[in-house]
């Protein structure tokens, strides 16, 4: 069964084609050809009027084109035709309304660009956009962002707050990312030319060690993997203690981080199954310990199957995602040593995977 961010793709895909034959849709076509396919493609049921209530007039005598409820979230949904530029009369209409159904959340779309407005944000409607996605950018970023923003688990956990930071998160690091491409691959390029560097990647790793490039600079350059910065961890309601953030690519679990010497890797804990799951592009360190014949066993496995890569004589990278049955054997594929996963592995807060270890009975 395809997964959300992978119906979400396709629908955003089907969008895009039809869209270049309508590239102005009015508002009707924007309501059933993007936004209610866009729902159901998220999961909510469009056909239940009480989890996709259209057009309900509340008691002060507003109304929004949509109103969306699961579990203890909600929010405003205002549309508008593309050919309508989104502007604070529009945030106006749909915050009200947000704020009259008791949810801070509205969201406004004119079917390509999507504008979250949050009314616990001081200032004029303006000032309350806490999110701003468009339809059309590069690759799967708008439906990956999509993805998140709509996904009804994190309404029915009332987790939306959180939602806009990761993906105001991964929009900056998209920014920073492209910032140091187009400033320093010259740098990689000047010391290919100077050296005699045949490859770009070799001369990226040389740059680095000459300090012209940070190590992220050169993880950037070379498409590795590199770790989203944190988003600050906002929610609508205070969380238990024990909990992170929903990982957005395994709805329920936490993310965590292991970075040691010239190796980066980010792993997914299943605090239901107990089982860790180090992503595809993360690295690990190529050297092994005399003593840690286990993860030689695993390496040349790995390597055989086509499960790891040599990117380097140091390092390899994760060419697929690879499950674990504890933190530590998964610590020790990454590190080519003995290490204590629960003490290692850190999450968005730096706080180590020891914080989430279930209790003994």
């Amino acid at each position: 069964m395809p997964s959300v961010q992978q119906r979400i793709r396709v629908a955003v895909t089907a969008i895009q084609e039809w869209l270049s034959t309508m590239p102005n849709p009015g508002e009707a076509v924007v309501r059933q050809a993007i936004v209610l396919r866009l729902l159901h493609a998220a999961g909510f049921d469009i056909w239940n009027p009480a989890e996709v209530v259209p057009e309900e007039t509340n008691a002060t005598g507003n109304r929004s084109d949509f109103l969306i409820r699961a579990g203890s979230g909600a929010f405003a949904l205002e549309l508008k035709g593309m050919h309508v530029t989104l502007a604070a009369a529009h945030y106006q209409q749909a915050a009200t309304y947000a704020v009259n159904e008791g949810t801070r959340w509205a969201i406004i779309t004119n079917g390509r660009v999507w504008i979250v407005l949050d009314e616990h944000q001081p200032g004029r409607w303006e000032d309350r956009v806490a999110l701003k996605l468009e339809l059309g950018q590069a690759g799967h970023t708008f439906a990956d962002d999509l993805t998140l923003l709509l996904d009804p688990t994190v309404w029915r956990k009332d987790a939306c707050a959180a939602a806009v930071d990761t993906i105001k998160a991964r929009q900056q690091q998209r920014l920073d990312e492209a910032r140091i491409r187009r400033e320093k691959t010259a740098v990689v390029q000047a010391v290919m030319q100077q050296f005699g560097i045949p490859t770009f990647e070799l001369a990226a790793t040389a740059a680095a060690e000459m300090n012209r490039l940070t190590e992220s600079e050169r993880d950037v350059l070379l498409g590795r993997a590199v770790a989203p910065p944190p988003a600050p961890r906002q929610h609508c309601h205070p969380e238990p203690e024990n909990t992170s953030w929903l990982d957005d690519r395994h709805p329920g679990t936490v993310r965590f981080t292991y970075a040691i010497k010239e190796a980066l890797a980010q792993a997914v804990y299943d605090q239901v199954s107990g089982t860790w799951t180090v992503l595809t592009g993360s690295t690990a360190r190529a050297e092994t310990k005399p003593y840690a014949n286990g993860v030689r066993q695993r390496r040349a496995t790995g390597l055989a199957d086509g499960t790891l890569e040599r990117v380097t004589d140091g390092v390899l990278r994760y060419t697929k995602d690879v499950v674990y049955s504890s933190p530590s054997t998964a610590a020790d594929d990454v590190s080519g040593a003995s290490k204590n996963g629960w003490d290692v592995w850190k999450d968005d807060m730096g706080r180590p995977a020891q914080h989430y270890r279930p209790a003994k009975d």
